[in-house]
């Protein structure tokens, strides 16, 4: 079979005839033909709690925290459901903030940022959290005994607080969505961190990962139980969580107080995208096209997914544009000596969450020969381990010249896991 990976705003093909393959694919439905229907049922109908117009009547101020790029939600179709009942309750649009959560993330630009949200009524304030703002940040509590955690003012201070968020395997948190829209979406810079840094077990001085650290993993995941925490102590007074389906858009959606909302879409994000666990010698897999694979930092993601159905000393073809690079200036020192003694060096002289990202890269080529087809700088994709191809087939023509028996798992959609991590 010819299967295409997209990449970028395209695809590339790559030719796989003659070889047994395995697809690695979700059990999801296809998204939604009109997900502001499905979320204006979830709101309307929630798994707990008022309805979203009930809980707004009233309410003077508004602020809808949606993510960012990064995290597709189909915001163009979704949002009206949700603004559109806040103003039909009575909340004036010059008093609705939509926020875009960021956390850590560079800000989008002004032209991607109309196109992120779509159509907003005249009136409703578009904005982005930038965490390192000290001055837009309000203290709510402690993170944890003697660590403030300050998260945006106005979304501290809000009448009515809403998110909306798509729920997805995370590979340290557990899962995405839900509580993370408030911590670390809306928080500032030095809580963040501090809370990313708990993937590091102190139990081995730093030098691992915690074993609770994976996707999927809630209990026992300290970075997950934490972010759990935060966000109680401003919790949404309706969180919308949505699942996608196979393509991307939106397949489920369910709306309440953020527990119980976030439990049904975890459950059906289990559903759809864990599979029994299997290991494979040959991986196809991409990043998904853009936004996944515009940067490093994000493609990884996903190159973390089919790792996990991989054999020690697989080889792997994976295909990710990677046009912006590595995706954040604070890689530069741990992308000059990538090795992972010197990562864990640097990290225990002061964390850094995209040093973290850099040596979850290098443990993923250590173990396993991963060809790289991508724009990045030939030499720093090297230096990174991997080896960097200009033509998938050519990989593809060895395998089969070299007469292979075992099956080739290819991951060319939206990434699975292995059940029970």
């Amino acid at each position: 079979m010819i299967v295409k990976l997209p990449y970028g705003r395209d695809s590339v093909a790559v030719d796989l005839r003659g070889l047994r393959v395995r697809p690695l694919e979700p059990k999801a439905e296809r998204g939604a033909a009109d997900p502001g229907r499905l979320v204006s049922r979830a709101v309307d109908d929630p798994v707990d709690g008022a309805p979203l117009i009930e809980l707004a009547r009233g309410r003077r101020t508004a602020v809808v925290v949606v993510p960012d790029a990064t995290r597709r939600a189909a915001l163009p179709a979704v949002l009206p459901a949700i603004v559109n009942r806040l103003i039909v309750a009575g909340v004036e649009p010059r008093a609705i903030t939509v926020l875009v959560a960021s956390g850590t993330h560079p800000p989008v630009v002004e032209g991607e940022l109309r196109e992120l949200v779509g159509e907003l009524p005249t009136g409703v304030s578009l904005r982005q959290h930038v965490c390192r703002d000290d001055a837009a940040l309000a203290t709510i509590g402690e993170l944890r005994p003697g660590l403030p955690l300050r998260i945006d003012r106005e979304v501290a201070e809000t009448e009515l607080l809403l998110t909306v968020g798509a729920v997805r395997h995370h590979y340290f948190a557990g899962f995405g969505g839900g509580p993370k829209m408030v911590f670390p979406g809306v928080a500032g810079h030095d809580e963040i961190q501090a809370n990313h840094a708990l993937v590091l077990d102190p139990a081995a001085g730093g030098a691992r990962r915690h074993p609770g650290c994976e996707p999927g993993r809630l209990d026992g995941n300290p970075v997950a139980e934490e972010i759990a925490r935060a966000a109680d102590l401003r919790p949404p007074d309706i969180a919308v969580c949505l699942v996608p389906g196979r393509d991307g858009g939106v397949g489920f959606a369910a709306a309440g107080p953020w527990r119980p909302a976030w439990a049904a879409a975890v459950e059906r994000a289990r559903e759809w995208y864990e599979l029994e666990p299997a290991r494979f010698g040959r991986l196809v897999a991409c990043a998904g096209g853009r936004p996944g694979d515009a940067t490093l930092i994000q493609a990884h993601k996903w190159l973390d997914a089919v790792c996990r159905f991989a054999e020690p000393g697989a080889e792997i073809m994976f295909a990710a544009e990677l046009g912006d690079g590595p995706g954040s200036p604070a890689m530069a020192p741990f992308l000059e000596d990538p090795r992972p003694g010197a990562i864990l060096q640097r990290l225990a002289e002061g964390w850094v969450q995209y040093g973290h990202t850099t040596l979850r890269i290098v443990e993923k080529t250590a173990a396993h020969r991963v060809h790289l087809r991508s724009s990045l700088d030939p030499d720093l994709a090297r230096r990174l381990g991997f080896e960097p191809v200009g033509d998938l087939d050519e990989v593809a023509e060895r395998w089969r010249a070299h007469g292979l028996e075992g099956r080739v798992a290819v991951m060319a959609g939206s990434p699975v896991w292995p059940r029970g991590l």
